[in-house]
């Protein structure tokens, strides 16, 4: 009896420094055409054209702390974080990338109602050929043209139309340059 417990005891001790290999997982990494990388623990959802390059990874060892959050230890920790970081890094990218898309938006829609404010305006004068027609002056006797009561705003909305255009191409840069870190 005694030896049979002292080979059960050596047995269970034995078992414990693999029993982390015991219950590994099997994740797979391949990368498609667009370079985007994928991770699978399911073989047959690889595409068939990529399963000769596809990597094996093996998770082993998870801890988990006591605020629930899984950590991974050992070499595979280190790659789970890799990985998180890349991801927060793309997650800041799409969020500035929104953020631009939107001040695109407002910005032609401003331009958009400022050259339609412009473009009402110089109608108005066209129809009104007051405005285009030059006058004599009785004091030098010069031909004179007559100033329109729209001169202001439409210096103004030129202005903006041009401040407003240059601005749409500083962020159309920007918008490409983080296109291209996706």
């Amino acid at each position: 009896m005694g030896l049979r417990l002292f080979l059960i005891a050596i047995f269970f001790f034995g078992l414990f420094p693999i029993t982390p290999y015991l219950f590994t997982e099997e994740v797979y990494r391949w990368t498609d055409e667009k370079g985007t990388t994928h991770f699978t623990d399911d073989a047959s959802k690889i595409p068939e054209r990529y399963r000769r390059e596809a990597g094996r990874l093996d998770v082993t060892g998870e801890e988990v702390q006591q605020d629930g959050e899984i950590r991974e230890s050992g070499e595979s920790g280190k790659r789970i974080d890799r990985v998180r970081g890349y991801l927060e890094t793309i997650d800041q990218k799409i969020r500035a990338k929104k953020k631009i898309e939107r001040k695109i938006s407002e910005l032609e829609e401003e331009m958009g109602l400022s050259e339609e404010r412009l473009n009402w305006i110089e109608g108005y004068e066209k129809d009104n050929y007051l405005f285009y027609i030059p006058f004599k002056d009785k004091k030098t006797g010069k031909l004179v043209p007559v100033g329109s009561p729209y001169h202001e705003e439409k210096v103004r909305l030129r202005g903006r139309i041009e401040s407003i255009k240059s601005e749409l191409k500083l962020l159309q840069e920007k918008l490409s340059e983080i296109n291209r870190g996706l």
